[in-house]
This record gives C-alpha cells, structure tokens and sequence, in this order.
C-alpha cells in the first residue's frame, strides 16, 4: 500500500513482527486490532505500531456520516477522487476489518476521515463477530442466513422500508440497523403472524410492528430481537433511537 495516513493525535503502541514490509502511513490488522504504523518496518522487523489515537486516513466518500459512527477498512475501495489503493468506510458489509470510530463528521466528497484508532462507540457496537447484510429495499429475514448476524438498511424504499423477522423459533437472533443518513430513513420491523415484540421498553400489542419514525431517525439506531418463545414472542434485547408502536 502507499503511504496512505497521518497520525493527529498519538495513543498507546505495540512491538509488532509483520510478515511483509509495511510502510510508514499504513493501517494492518494485527488479529481483532487495527495498528498504524508511524514509520516504515520491513518484513520480519521488529517494529511499532500504534493501536490508540486518531489517525487521518482516506475515505471513500458517497455517505455521509456522524461522530461516532464505526469505520471499516475495504482494500478494494477507491478514496475519494483517489487512486485505487484502499480506504476506509462506514460501511460494514464492503468493509474488511474495522478500524475505529469516527471524531469528526465526514461529507460525501470527503477524501478524508478522522478516525480513533480502536475505539468503539457504546450506542453503536462494531458487531466485529457477527455477519453483515445489506439491503435498501424491503426484506424478510430468513433464518438460515439472517439470524446471528445484523441487518443494514441503506435506504428508504419509497414511503417506509419494511424488514419482516420469520415465525420465531427459540434461539433466532436478529439485528436491524438504519445506516441511512440522520432524518432520512423510515424503518418498520415486523413480526410474522400475530408474534409480539416485547422487552426494551417496548410496549407492542400482537402483531405490531416496531417503527423508527423519519422526524427521530437516526444512522446507527438498531433493534435487536431475539426469539424467547416459538411462534409466540420476540424479547427486544438492546436498541437505539425511538422505536413506537406501528
């Protein structure tokens, strides 16, 4: 990779050994950890790595996105107005590894974000273990492939985007995430049949629908459900934003 980072803000470090050479600028992934390395190591050099702090690294631009919004690193993407060499988005699914969180909002011409190396936002959790979706039209949730893993909805399909969960089974566990800029998206999760939402302070009557209004909407809100009881309930284990009653 090119010389691709600046360091803003110096952290903690670690003694790393990389297989290759890394030059100075890059961001590896070492394991579960992101490390940027201030100056060049050659391969099978013992160097340093600094693993906290905030770095200034390419972005792909094309989303806009709020402090706080977690940052991944996609090694086939294009920086904005860039070359061909790697940069970071908010985008989980096209994202290889995950890098930190933002401190700075970006734009959608933005060549650049801010980043905390390592640093991941309690209201709105990295999922590192669990499997990405993607979608920006209506969907139903299918339990061989969905659950485990966490839902992003990328856009409004016309008036409300609408994300079914199936006829629950003990043990399905589902995540559904609004990755649509702030005031923009408006998301209705739904149970099959006359299931019911409950839990989280949530407050549904069988059958409701759960919805994240357009005026409250915000990137990064979630609902997180779990199946606790077959074909009757879903337990609402965290969320974020305001979800009502549909």
């Amino acid at each position: 990779m090119a010389n691709i980072s600046q360091y803003l803000r110096e952290g903690a470090s670690v003694q790393h050994t990389p297989a290759g050479a890394v030059s100075a600028g890059n961001i590896i992934n070492i394991g579960r950890v992101c490390g940027f390395a201030p100056r060049d190591i050659a391969a099978s050099a013992l160097g340093t790595l600094a693993v906290t702090g905030v770095i200034r690294a390419p972005y792909i631009g094309g989303i806009v996105c709020n402090v706080g919004d977690n940052v991944w690193w996609d090694a086939n993407a294009t920086p904005y107005g860039g070359a061909a060499d790697g940069a970071c988005t908010c985008n989980a699914v096209a994202g290889d590894w995950w890098v930190g969180t933002l401190v700075a909002p970006t734009t959608a011409t933005g060549a650049t974000c801010d980043v905390a190396l390592n640093l991941e936002n309690p209201n709105i959790p990295a999922w590192q273990d669990k499997t990405h979706f993607t979608t920006a039209a209506d969907a139903s949730l299918v339990a061989a492939t969905h659950s485990g893993g966490v839902m992003h909805v990328t856009a409004d399909a016309g008036f409300d985007t609408v994300i079914l969960t199936p006829a629950g089974v003990v043990g399905m566990d589902f995540i559904v995430q609004n990755d649509d800029a702030d005031g923009i998206l408006e998301l209705t999760v739904g149970p099959n049949g006359t299931e019911i939402y409950e839990g989280a302070n949530l407050t549904n009557a069988n059958g409701e629908d759960s919805y994240l209004t357009l005026a409250t909407s915000k990137r990064g809100d979630y609902l997180h459900l779990v199946c606790n009881v077959n074909g009757v309930s879903w337990r609402c284990v965290a969320k974020r934003g305001i979800w009502l009653p549909a």
